[in-house]
């Protein structure tokens, strides 16, 4: 019974990792045929509009040119010469001229006796100009144009110049329409004038029934829209193509998936896999590190440190899966799931320690995007922090592409968020950036931290970032302090923040808040985690 079920499994792995594949690829294919079309189509339309728009910018040019040369007689030889002068001039207008009473009198041409009759106008545009379409200048046989007249300027042009594209089919359908695509003014190939009411007033679509893909394209400056059509046996045409390209891989690959899923089957979930279930579980928990004032030993902030425990005691340490998310592109997530933690738990710490605040850490990308200017909004609202109860860290890494990281601190300091650089000393900073980024708050690693009071070739570090941070107008904040020698070097050198395991480890939110109490008391424990500011919580 067993092998029958194994059997049957592995067929059914094997139809379907066939044929799954294979109906992708068909998708895959007539997907891709249509995006070809409406790009081919949208490629046109937009070429029409640019012609359009030339030819009506150059015929408002004319108009503009022959108002502003006064003669009293509209067909003098200097007006005439003008009139030649816009015409050799204009890629697209192939007559200027003077018209009177639906006659040109005079143009680019010369004189025209009684005029030539334009006919009846065809519409009037949104600008104002008389429209006439299929006009006969007796030039040529057959020959018509367009003609845009206003303030008795007439700008001629062939119809055929505007749909003049090369295309190696002479089914597809193309052209101009004006009064928001009411009205027919060039077209080439075929037309249907059931087509008019989906061309009115459209916007940049692409529309497909069962006989055309129909693309339009409106002009953004003239009253005018370009529509393309393609027959949609171009489209199943482009689909076999593909799909002719397409199936064969398909069924190679569906056969290697078959044979590959079987082995993936027994193998185990990824670690990214794994950080990614874990945050859908909400496996991962905070704990809360201590900042004292090392004047007075005081409680004044937390540190919001994520922990990923495992059964049987053991777990990741953030040096292992905050990279991990990094690398796997799950920090934003890794993010929100902090701020949605601190947000939980906010509210029990702040009814005990109003004045602490929590420091939480961003990944590099979050300073890249604004979208964490929303999530700490999110957080003040929904936890009922104040801004003095929230600090931002992160590392010097994060600031190397400054440009883009200054309007984001920026804008979390204009929220009354106050913003350190974590672990400052063990990446790369430039210090022109460091004070145009108005950082309020610089952390010492705890590397540097070590090395002070010793005959370290790292012991004067800390000392020059204390210089640094005191030249830019900066408090410090020192981590991994564990003894009282560098807990008063430190104090003695300027340093006015710190923590470490010689103050408090890090704990989870009641295990602090009992800590807290049991060591200040319990009657007061707000009054014993304010700092010596005027409001008692803040660090700067």
């Amino acid at each position: 019974m067993r092998n029958l079920l194994t059997t049957r499994m592995v067929l059914a792995i094997g139809i379907l990792g066939v044929a799954l594949p294979l109906f992708a690829a068909l998708h895959i294919a007539l997907r891709q045929s249509k995006d070809d079309a409406i790009n081919f189509a949208r490629t046109m339309a937009v070429e029409l509009v640019r012609r359009f728009d030339a030819a009506g910018e150059q015929a408002m040019s004319a108009n503009q040119r022959l108002k502003k040369f006064v003669d009293a007689d509209p067909c003098s030889d200097a007006r005439l010469q003008l009139m030649r002068e816009i015409g050799l001039s204009s890629s697209y207008l192939e007559v200027v001229g003077y018209v009177a009473d639906g006659r040109l009198i005079c143009s680019s041409l010369g004189r025209h006796g009684d005029g030539i009759p334009l006919g009846p106008m065809h519409y009037v545009s949104a600008r104002g100009a008389i429209v006439r379409t299929s006009v006969d200048l007796g030039l040529h046989q057959g020959e018509r144009f367009l003609v845009l007249e206003r303030e008795h300027c007439a700008a001629a042009l062939h119809i055929e110049m505007l749909t003049d594209i090369f295309m190696d089919r002479d089914d597809v359908g193309l052209g101009l329409l004006g009064q928001r695509g009411t009205q027919l003014m060039s077209s080439r190939g075929p037309f249907h004038p059931d087509w008019i009411p989906r061309l009115a007033g459209a916007r940049s679509v692409a529309q497909l029934d069962d006989r055309y893909l129909l693309v339009t394209q409106p002009s953004t400056k003239f009253d005018a829209i370009a529509y393309v059509a393609i027959p949609a046996a171009y489209l199943r045409e482009r689909l076999i193509s593909a799909a002719m390209i397409l199936a064969p891989l398909a069924i190679i690959l569906g056969t290697a998936i078959t044979v590959g899923v079987l082995r993936i089957a027994r193998q185990r979930f990824s670690m990214i896999a794994v950080l990614r279930t874990a945050l859908r579980r909400r496996e991962l928990i905070l704990h809360y590190q201590p900042i004292v004032e090392l004047a007075s030993r005081r409680v004044v902030g937390v540190e919001a440190l994520l922990r990923w425990p495992l059964r049987g005691g053991r777990g990741f340490g953030p040096d292992l899966f905050v990279p991990l998310a990094e690398h796997g592109g799950l920090a934003p997530q890794l993010t929100r799931y902090v701020l949605g933690c601190v947000a939980a738990d906010a509210p029990r710490l702040l009814e005990e320690l109003p004045d602490c605040y929590v420091s939480v850490n961003l990944a590099s990308s979050d300073l890249h995007s604004e979208a964490i200017l929303d999530a700490l909004r999110l957080l003040l609202s929904d936890s009922g922090m104040r801004p003095s109860n929230l600090l931002i860290e992160a590392t010097e890494h994060s600031f190397l592409d400054a440009g883009r990281a200054r309007p984001i601190v920026a804008a979390i300091r204009d929220m009354g968020v106050r913003v350190a650089i974590d672990d400052f000393g063990t990446g790369y900073s430039s210090l022109s950036h460091l004070a145009n980024l108005q950082i309020d708050l610089l952390k010492i690693d705890k590397v540097f931290v070590d090395a002070v009071g010793t005959d370290s070739v790292t012991s004067q570090v800390a000392l020059h970032i204390i210089d640094i941070a005191e030249t830019l107008g900066m408090k410090i904040i020192a981590e991994g302090v564990e003894t009282e020698l560098q807990a008063r070097f430190l104090r003695d050198h300027g340093v006015q923040f710190a923590q470490g395991w010689l103050f408090h480890r890090a704990m989870p939110l009641e295990e602090l808040i009992e800590t807290l109490a049991a060591a200040n008391g319990s009657n007061d424990v707000a009054a014993a985690t304010g700092s010596p500011s005027s409001n008692g919580a803040r660090v700067s």
